[in-house]
């Protein structure tokens, strides 16, 4: 462990950089504050009006704890009574790169000149959309990011602090250092611009075996599809990992509409593609035929739990007593589908990944000693 010394040391240097680019020296709130917020949260209002970020200015949604040099000890002091002060903030300037915030648009302006001459995000890249099979110009280049809190601590307090102010039931998490990010990066081909435009977070070790923490695309790239693209990615490091999980709960009201829209593509691909052949190995029941949710989630890697809400959702099914299996009407998948205008295209390419990245090797893959 670090001595008392070294730390003041490390806090002093992070407080000493932040200022020079024109943020607060304190980049987040008070324990006894955090506490507090991640219990009213649900309950206070808005305390920030809107944001500037990008090239984009927009409301924001929900509360979110900046330090006291952005929202003032008076505000502080009323959450920690569990009160709220309306809008205290009526813009809060964030930087596209680092996520470093100021109230003052002429040192944003400032410091994001200097940020964008590092155009890589922090950490490492992991992935690309059709790695080495060409990219459409007009569609750029997708890539995903893997940051650790514990090495980029700053960064990723600074982007959960961002993120709180669209999420609704979720805490920030300023013990960064037990979490991974993913930040899902757009490339423009013809300046070679990045732009983080979402992400996702994930326990280092969870024991309730989850995917995912919470996940969040910015409001200017939302209703784009690209939450599901986020969350396949999500599943797809989980297999590598030979982890059968899912998101944390609650999920959000925003994040369970993502889910059910790649839950159901997922399934409905799964079942159009091999129905009538896992149905083989099972009876029919008043002449409808049944399927096994548990062969459902072991194909698709979603848990089982979530494939039988889905199921439900779906509508087509009938769960038999509270067994695994299913009473099924295979025609109704595809009204499903069209009806809520959902796409069984995979939506991850598996080649995009870092030849190993994740992967856990069987028993029967490991070799012999």
């Amino acid at each position: 462990m670090a001595s008392v010394q070294s730390q003041r040391k490390k806090k002093g240097r992070l407080n000493s950089t932040y200022k020079s680019l024109g943020g607060p020296s304190n980049p987040s709130p008070t324990p006894e504050v955090e506490k507090k917020a991640e219990k009213e949260d649900r309950t206070l209002s808005r305390n920030i009006d809107e944001v500037v970020f990008a090239d984009h200015s927009f409301k924001t949604w929900y509360p979110s704890w900046y330090p006291k040099e952005i929202l003032g000890e008076k505000a502080l002091a009323l959450a920690e009574e569990g009160k709220g002060t309306g809008i205290v903030v009526k813009t809060l300037y964030i930087c596209r790169k680092c996520f470093k915030y100021s109230m003052d648009g002429v040192e944003w302006k400032t410091h994001q000149d200097l940020c964008e001459k590092n155009n890589d995000p922090p950490g490492q890249e992991i992935y690309v959309k059709n790695r080495g099979k060409g990219e459409e110009a007009g569609e750029g280049r997708w890539t995903v990011w893997e940051v650790d809190g514990a090495v980029d601590k700053l960064f990723c307090q600074n982007l959960s602090l961002f993120a709180k102010l669209f999420l609704d039931n979720k805490s920030v998490f300023f013990d960064v250092e037990a979490f991974k990010y993913f930040l899902y990066v757009h490339t423009n081909l013809e300046s070679g611009d990045k732009q983080i435009i979402g992400f996702f977070s994930k326990e280092k070790m969870s024991w309730d075996n989850n995917n995912l923490a919470c996940i969040l695309i910015f409001p200017p790239w939302q209703k784009k599809g690209l939450g599901s693209n986020l969350i396949g990615i999500s599943y797809s490091i989980a297999r590598r990992e030979r982890i059968m999980g899912g998101p944390e709960k609650p999920i959000s009201d925003l994040g369970r509409k993502s889910y059910k829209r790649y839950w159901g593509a997922v399934i409905g691909r799964w079942l159009l593609n091999n129905f009538e052949e896992e149905n083989k190995n099972y009876s029919k029941k008043k002449g409808m035929p049944t399927i096994n949710v548990s062969i459902i989630s072991k194909e698709t890697w979603i848990h089982a739990d979530d494939v039988q809400y889905m199921l439900r959702e779906m509508n087509f099914v009938k769960l038999i007593g509270k067994g695994p299996a299913c009473e099924m009407d295979i025609n109704g998948v595809e009204e499903w589908l069209a009806k809520n205008k959902v796409s069984i295209a995979q939506v991850v390419d598996e080649d995009g990944f870092l030849p190993g990245y994740a992967e856990k090797k069987t028993s029967e893959e490991r070799e012999p000693n």
